[in-house]
């Protein structure tokens, strides 16, 4: 049933992915990456290519593969448009992915995807294992008490003119795929609720990833105070970079 919703999910999920405030978020993840020619690139939960189109803006010369267990969301993601030679996007379940022995990334990203994990422990850790030493993981999350109309509202308020009237008459299909995206939402909560503080909590998270084999570096708000945004690496010991910059 999971995977008929996030099929269904993906014919309206790019007009979340098109709000300033997401594409803002993607911006800050792009930025985070810190991405340099010849890295390979994991993107985790790739959905419709939102993220992997900031990311080929910013430094197309990478090998960036996109995994999503939803063919739809591949299919509109292949579609988006002529990709650089180094992308390509991989329908599989992360996990099984992940345990076919792909190792080597130089950076792995998700975006909003931990709270859809079945076993996001088990997951990451894949993830933390699958980093070169010195690679870099960047992840964004919703928090749990989040509040979608701050983030259509923001969107507005940066409109001007007829993109205004557009985004306005816009509002009826983001209703109906922010309806949906609570479906998936109370989905995960109800059959994962073991895992509830791990999934939405900052400092959850970041004990998550930490037992996951990672060493957060930050952990900040973004999507207009909606998610937060932690970046780690691979724990192999003492490091000389500074400590978490925190803004819970």
């Amino acid at each position: 049933m999971s995977k008929v919703l996030w099929n269904l999910y993906a014919h309206g999920y790019d007009a979340i992915a098109g709000l300033a405030p997401y594409r803002d978020m993607l911006d800050e993840v792009v930025d985070s990456l810190d991405l340099a020619p010849g890295m390979r690139v994991l993107d985790a939960g790739c959905g419709t290519g939102a993220l992997a189109e900031r990311a080929a803006i910013a430094c197309p010369d990478v090998e960036w593969v996109g995994v999503d267990l939803s063919a739809t969301m591949l299919k509109r993601a292949r579609r988006r448009q002529r990709w650089p030679d180094g992308f390509r996007f991989v329908e599989a379940n992360l996990d099984d992915f992940l345990d076919q022995g792909q190792v080597g990334f130089d950076r792995i990203a998700s975006v909003n995807v931990i709270w859809t994990l079945p076993d996001p422990a088990a997951t990451l850790s894949r993830m933390a294992k699958a980093l070169r030493p010195t690679g870099r993981m960047v992840h964004t999350t919703p928090r749990l008490r989040f509040n979608f109309q701050r983030i259509v509202w923001a969107h507005l308020a940066r409109q001007r003119g007829w993109a205004r009237v557009r985004a306005a008459l816009g509002l009826p299909l983001l209703a109906l795929v922010g309806l949906l995206n609570l479906v998936l939402v109370a989905q995960s909560m109800l059959s994962r609720a073991r895992h509830r503080r791990e999934r939405w909590d900052a400092r959850g998270l970041e004990e998550l990833l930490r037992k996951a084999g990672s060493s957060v570096r930050t952990v900040r708000p973004c999507y207009v105070g909606q998610g937060h945004l932690l970046v780690c690496e691979q724990d192999t010991g003492p490091s000389p970079l500074p400590p978490p910059a925190k803004g819970l």
